[in-house]
């Protein structure tokens, strides 16, 4: 099994300054780019390739959002991407224990009238989710559709363990990589949450979540409204039109997934 280590600050800085292409995500191949040698991004940030190297060692360093936003510019990140480096300052000062908890704490639930909700939107696919992408209710539709993902119990884990998947998800590699990077930025943002790491370790068996993970893509939304999915059920290809919606209030950590039905394609 291989080992996959929880986010960092300092290893995120040295994979945008020696990666050779865009940081972020893309579905296609992304952009390439130059990268930088520790003594170009030092002259660039007017920052001690001393403290650089402190940095990206994770010496104990704890860089002050100016630094944060100097490096972010001469790297020339987006805004996710600026957003996901501070959010890992302030997970590097918060962050629980490397050692997964045993057992994990309890997931957020959902209220009845939440649940009925969307019952009622049936037939589209309808269901709530937390950060870590536990499935805490899905409608009818949602759970026909994504075929055994009510056993597992986890989109990620859906995605890596159950073969079905592949075949559901038209675009599985572009999906399943989109859910990792988003996966990324919620860790970080919510620190206090120790079932991260359970999951993280779970996912560890999979080959191909390892290679994603250490991609280090970062998003913070859907890179598209569309989804192709196919239904196993009839065999037909339907695009959805897929979001998640972060519930209202921030602190309970719940996400709606809604995938409407767009058009059917023979």
């Amino acid at each position: 099994m291989s080992t996959v280590h929880p986010p960092s600050f300092g290893e995120y800085v040295r994979h945008l300054r020696s990666s050779t292409t865009a940081p972020g995500f893309s579905p296609g191949p992304p952009a390439a780019r130059k990268p930088l040698s520790r003594e170009k991004l030092a002259v660039a940030t007017g920052i001690s390739q001393s403290y650089l190297t402190k940095l990206e060692q994770e010496r104990n360093i704890r860089p002050s959002p100016e630094v944060v936003d100097q490096l972010a510019t001469a790297l020339e990140v987006n805004g996710v991407v600026r957003k996901h480096m501070h959010d890992l300052v302030a997970y590097a000062q918060a962050k629980p224990s490397h050692s997964p908890p045993s057992p994990p704490p309890p997931r957020p639930e959902v209220t009845p009238e939440e649940r009925k909700h969307i019952d009622a939107l049936y037939p589209n696919l309808a269901g709530w989710v937390d950060d870590a992408w536990w499935v805490l209710h899905g409608n009818g539709e949602y759970n026909r559709l994504y075929r055994r993902l009510d056993e597992v119990g986890n989109v990620l884990i859906w995605f890596f363990a159950i073969p079905e998947s592949r075949k559901i998800m038209i675009e599985w590699e572009v999906e399943a990589r989109l859910t990792v990077a988003w996966l990324r930025t919620h860790m970080v943002q919510r620190a206090e949450d120790p079932s991260f790491l359970n999951l993280l370790e779970e996912l560890s068996e999979y080959p191909d979540f390892v290679t994603m993970w250490r991609r280090q893509e970062i998003l913070m939304g859907r890179h598209t409204p569309y989804m192709r999915v196919r239904d196993l059920d009839t065999g037909r290809e339907l695009t959805l039109l897929a979001n998640v919606y972060r519930h209202p209030d921030p602190t309970c950590g719940i996400q709606l997934y809604i995938g409407s039905r767009h058009e059917d394609t023979d």
